[in-house]
């Protein structure tokens, strides 16, 4: 008897089994150009299906795309006087925008994308981080909120460079507060939490006994509320951060589904530093 058809539903199985489905899965994400029936062929997976990502979907005879952050840009919706004389999204009009660039391609190869936000960083984003830096951590279990403790207190010098080791990162990294201050409690900012408008991590991160926090992406509001409140920051990646998981998550699908093509497309850091 030959098996069902592998849908984009039975790509998010493994994370429903952990976390849960229905609305908790999908407060933000969603499906463009297809549906949670539709076949997989072979998926890619990528952190963000920008146009090389796409174009290796395609090279690669894909048919989805499973990515973790929104496929299109977005912009705030501005009253005067800060906007005078385009409204919002006039400018994905042009050739040029990176959104116009990514649904051409979307519909000229009949590509299906799957985006998962809150999911993946649920499962297994949020631990391939931790786990990837070496953290352990010990006591009480706060999930997302947990805090890690060192094998033995560290400069803040020590602990970045440590975390480039661990994460491969060449060049420079940014860090607020002391270098040369000596630290043991470390709380977990991956990916965008270290930006000021997730500013409730950082702060129940030093509720919790944190003396310094490991980010992605950080913002300079968030650096100065660092400053003022006592607690040194390193940056690594927003990218990166996550791309530790999706590869993870890559390889969790290849085991379930045996003879599924699974492609990936990670890039790191999306920059490098002079």
């Amino acid at each position: 008897m030959k098996s069902p058809a592998l849908t984009c539903a039975d790509l998010l199985k493994p994370i429903e089994e952990i976390v849960g489905g229905g609305h908790m899965l999908w407060p933000d994400g969603g499906y463009v150009n297809g549906s949670p029936e539709t076949a997989v062929k072979a998926v890619l997976v990528t952190w963000m299906a920008d146009t090389a990502a796409l174009r290796k979907a395609i090279a690669g005879r894909c048919n989805v795309v499973l990515c973790h952050e929104p496929p299109f840009y977005s912009e705030k919706n501005e009253l005067p006087p800060y906007r005078w004389l385009n409204a919002v999204n006039d400018c994905a009009e042009q050739s040029w925008h990176p959104n116009r660039q990514r649904r051409a391609l979307i519909e000229k190869h009949g590509l299906t994308l799957l985006q998962c936000h809150y999911g993946l960083d649920r499962f297994p984003i949020y631990e391939s981080f931790v786990e990837a830096l070496g953290l352990t951590a010990p006591g009480k279990d706060r999930g997302w909120e947990q805090v890690y403790r060192l094998p033995k207190p560290m400069t803040v010098a020590a602990l970045t460079k440590l975390v480039k080791e661990r994460l491969g990162i060449a060049g420079t990294v940014r860090v607020a507060g002391d270098s040369r201050r000596k630290v043991r409690r470390v709380v977990s900012l991956w990916g965008g939490l270290g930006l000021n408008v997730n500013l409730y991590w950082l702060r129940q991160g030093i509720a919790h006994g944190a003396d310094v926090a490991v980010a992605g992406e950080m913002d300079e509001f968030l650096m100065r509320f660092a400053a003022e409140a006592g607690i040194p920051v390193i940056e690594t990646s927003h990218q990166l951060s996550e791309e530790i998981g999706l590869g993870r998550y890559a390889e969790v699908l290849r085991r379930r589904y045996q003879g599924l093509k699974v492609v990936t497309a990670f890039t790191g850091r999306p920059y490098r530093t002079l």
